[in-house]
């Protein structure tokens, strides 16, 4: 009998994953931020679709100071694998309280506190562990989502001041929009004003952090006047994607790629309907292309009608619905389509090359989006140093 993790992958479509690109990624950027500014690699959501485990120990080994993750699952992944580096747990408890808080406390994962209620339940299990552990603060500074608003800051310190077995390692906040506008300005201002209450309540805090990715490539909170050791928190530059971000002449290169092949090869009439509700007809004799990839892979439907694949070097267009399993492609004007060639999605193909940001267009969504929703029926297949061959 064939056992699970021996199931043989007969199916020709797979996502690349480049983690030379990876690394050069982030040496780019390290070299770009402030001398002293440490890096806080965000892998949440399986490090954007990427896999967090083959890409925190590649950039463990390359320096990140710690990782950030969403919940507390995610960083119990990374700990259980043998990630050693502080890994922040973004969303906090998430309303789970003890047995939340217990595990974190166990594996040494930092909290992220939002309100004073989580603060009772982390002192206990410190003290029942026999810990005095770290966690960060997150102000809320105008996105309205998590974090202490800067009228209940008190009450949170005071609990924090009083804790026997809690320290305040950090504090943070969550740009709305990080570019260099009024709105960025006024969090920035209302973060450097809770930094002063802050450290008169508590003492000294270490480590202040705020930039995302957008706020690294503007120089937004790369920089915090009076702080002992800035953070920042790339999540999306990291796997090149902002098709505008530069650092001096260089610029970020793509990390993943989307490619299969082509399965089967048709000729159909002119006034030929074409997939689901017949929406695409032909207007000539059309050589199709039948690509075994869809929108539970991560091809998003919405891609019907508006994108291209790259197939010999040349764009071909998307015709007719994306389906859940199967993508066409007019083929007609590429001479010498065979069954068996290689269809690029995302990525390079000769001298063209479709990316993320093309793909989030098309669809009329976010790059974060396209990444993300890469399913995990797609195999990865990782290039470059990769740690995690077993993977």
């Amino acid at each position: 009998m064939i056992q699970r993790n021996e199931i043989p992958t007969f199916r020709p479509t797979w996502a690349t994953v480049d983690l030379d690109a990876l690394r050069y990624n982030f040496g780019l950027l390290r070299r770009s931020l402030p001398s002293g500014t440490e890096i806080m690699v965000m892998i949440k959501a399986d490090a954007y679709g990427h896999g967090a485990l083959p890409v925190a120990k590649v950039l463990e080994n390359d320096g990140a100071r710690a990782f950030g993750v969403a919940t507390v699952e995610e960083g119990l992944e990374l700990r259980k694998n043998g990630i050693k580096k502080q890994i922040l747990v973004m969303g906090g408890l998430l309303g789970a309280g003890a047995p939340a808080s217990k595990v974190m406390v166990e594996c040494d994962l930092t909290p992220v506190i939002h309100s004073h209620g989580v603060i009772a339940p982390l002192e206990d299990n410190a003290k029942e562990f026999g810990k005095k552990i770290p966690v960060h603060l997150k102000i809320d500074t105008g996105m309205s989502r998590l974090g202490v608003r800067p009228e209940s800051l008190d009450s949170v310190l005071s609990r924090l001041a009083s804790s026997q077995n809690l320290y305040l390692e950090g504090v943070m906040t969550h740009f709305m929009d990080a570019d260099d506008g009024p709105l960025s300005r006024e969090q920035f201002d209302i973060f450097l004003q809770c930094k002063q209450r802050i450290e008169a309540s508590v003492g000294r805090v270490k480590i202040w952090h705020m930039a995302n990715s957008q706020g690294i490539t503007n120089s937004r909170g790369v920089e915090i006047p009076g702080a002992d050791e800035v953070w920042v928190r790339p999540g999306l530059t990291l796997f090149g994607g902002m098709d505008d971000a530069s650092f001096s002449s260089d610029r970020l290169l793509p990390v993943m790629g989307l490619a299969s092949r082509v399965v089967l090869l048709k000729h159909v009439p002119e006034g030929a309907r074409v997939s689901y509700s017949g929406i695409f007809v032909t207007q000539r004799k059309t050589r199709l292309a039948i690509v075994p990839i869809g929108y539970a892979d991560g091809y998003p439907w919405a891609l019907t009608g508006k994108a291209s694949v790259l197939i010999r070097g040349v764009r071909a267009p998307v015709v007719g619905r994306v389906t859940m399993d199967m993508t066409i492609v007019d083929v007609t004007d590429i001479e010498g389509v065979e069954i068996h060639d290689e269809v690029v999605l995302m990525g390079s193909q000769g001298s063209d090359c479709i990316s993320m940001n093309d793909l989030a267009r098309w669809a009329e969504t976010i790059p974060y989006e396209i990444l993300c929703g890469i399913s995990k029926r797609m195999p990865r297949v990782y290039s470059g140093e990769n740690p995690c061959k077993e993977l």
